[in-house]
């Protein structure tokens, strides 16, 4: 088990290489403006929310079209290319389904776990996640 002085610093050089990285956003997603790793991009490398990703949906929000991740474990499958400059480029391989997810978002703006937002997954070929499910009485 590691001490809390060794959780701070693994916890630090997570932070530090996700300042460093860049996601390279997938092609066929041009509705993606970026993707911020480590937190909010409008609250930087470190802050917290509660969900795994969230993307900024409204059109009237000054980082629309962005996708934040707190782990880069939910991008899917990935590539890291080291760069000249020291900073890291991550690759999308194959979009993970918390990614998809996300980017259904953007393609149906302003709107939640709506109807349409359910259609977009389905024509993704995504299944509905339990908790985004329509609630029936």
């Amino acid at each position: 088990m590691k001490t809390p002085t060794e959780l701070r610093e693994a916890l630090e050089a997570m932070h530090s290489f996700y300042r460093r990285a860049t996601v390279a956003v997938p092609l066929n997603m041009p509705q993606m403006k970026g993707v911020f790793l480590g937190g909010c991009v409008c609250r930087g490398v470190g802050s917290s929310f509660r969900a795994q990703a969230h993307a900024h949906n409204d059109r009237k929000d000054e980082f629309f079209g962005w996708v934040c991740f707190r782990s880069i474990r939910r991008l899917g499958n990935i590539v890291l290319v080291e760069c000249d400059d020291g900073t890291t480029e991550i690759q999308i391989v194959k979009p993970g389904k918390v990614l998809i997810h996300e980017w259904a978002h953007l393609l149906i703006p302003d709107e939640g776990h709506t109807d349409r937002w359910r259609a977009k997954m389905k024509e993704l070929g995504q299944r509905i996640p339990k908790n985004c499910q329509k609630k029936t009485r």
